[in-house]
């Protein structure tokens, strides 16, 4: 009885965590990340950080199911991503780095918040009236109340990544995944959004995992934090890893002036 309580305990601590271990992962046979290991238990916040090529959006990809892996393993809450993709899309809210909405096309961020919803459904996908409502609230939420009939491609940077939040969020996934969503915004709209994702993640709605090139502004709390160059990486938290002797493993480029490190943003050769 003892070891079958045990082994139901080792279960249900399995069904909280995201552990990769000793994973290679990349396209076809190339690898872009070897040999990466970690786990963080539910709840969690943690944030992938690296220069640019050192894999963060593949890592991204793996977690999500989209890569298999070469080598190694991922497994999110239990489930192996790869394998069971339908599962994966249950529980992820996945908000890319930019999404591609052509010009002529009229989307309305109503339109972009329902797809969230609407990509879980059978045809016919219809905004329903409850759907409608479902969407305000989100928008609410994330500091967009009365946008729902703007064309998205109208709106700011900072604004089309909320929608982009928002359209995760109503999937009411168990993680949250944002790909660089603080890029190409100024530092006060970073600062806001940064708080939103430190709010939905302090409300116990999601945990968060987020890719970055640095440290996202004004967060109150200590992330986890995954420093990532391919076959180079480091892990903990921010002070543990923030840190220049760590620091100058992932960002050859890094240098020191005055007291302050300058992280050089090397771009790194497949």
């Amino acid at each position: 009885m003892r070891h079958s309580v045990r082994a139901m305990e080792l279960v249900t601590e399995m069904n909280n965590d995201v552990l990769v271990k000793d994973l290679e992962t990349g396209y076809g046979t190339k690898a872009v990340i070897k040999g990466l290991s970690f786990r963080v238990k539910s709840p969690f916040f943690l944030i992938i950080m690296g220069p640019n090529g050192a894999g963060k959006t593949t890592l991204l990809r793996t977690l999500i199911g989209s890569i298999k892996p070469i080598g190694g393993s991922v497994v999110l809450y239990g489930i192996v991503p790869w394998k069971d993709k339908a599962k994966i899309r249950s529980i992820v809210g996945y908000a890319p780095q930019v999404i591609n909405i052509r010009e002529e096309v009229p989307v309305t961020v109503e339109e972009v918040v329902g797809m969230g919803l609407l990509s879980k459904l059978p045809p016919p996908r219809l905004i329903s009236g409850s759907l409608k409502n479902l969407i305000k609230k989100y928008l609410n939420l994330v500091g967009l109340d009365g946008y729902e009939k703007t064309f998205f491609n109208h709106l700011s940077g900072g604004q089309q990544k909320r929608v982009l939040i928002a359209s995760a969020l109503i999937r009411r996934p168990k993680v949250l995944i944002l790909d660089e969503p603080g890029s190409m915004l100024d530092f006060k709209v970073r600062c806001e959004l940064s708080q939103l994702i430190e709010k939905i993640f302090q409300e116990g709605m999601a945990d968060v995992i987020v890719t970055a090139h640095d440290i996202p502004p004004c967060l109150s709390i200590e992330p986890y934090l995954l420093l990532l160059n391919r076959d180079r990486y480091a892990f903990g938290r921010i002070s543990e890893v923030l840190k220049k002797e760590i620091l100058s493993k992932i960002y050859p480029g890094i240098t020191e002036s005055e007291g302050l490190i300058i992280l050089g943003e090397d771009h790194v050769k497949p």
